[in-house]
């Protein structure tokens, strides 16, 4: 659920970077596939940098000798 939130937030600031520099740019036809694949790269790549960073889980063994 975290990841999907997180899309949804990747998309819609992608989206509105692309629009701003768009704008500053002349304001031609937006392009709005490009940025969907920009935010989707992103959130796999956060996906992967959270797997890579979270410790693995101890068991915790009552039996010690």
């Amino acid at each position: 659920m975290k990841y999907f939130i997180t899309l949804i937030w990747a998309i819609l600031l992608v989206e509105m970077i692309n629009f701003v520099l768009n704008s500053l740019s002349g304001g031609g036809p937006l392009n709005v596939v490009t940025p969907l694949f920009v935010a989707v790269i992103m959130v796999i790549a956060l996906a992967l940098l959270d797997v890579a960073t979270t410790p693995p889980k101890q068991s915790q063994d009552t039996n010690e000798i």
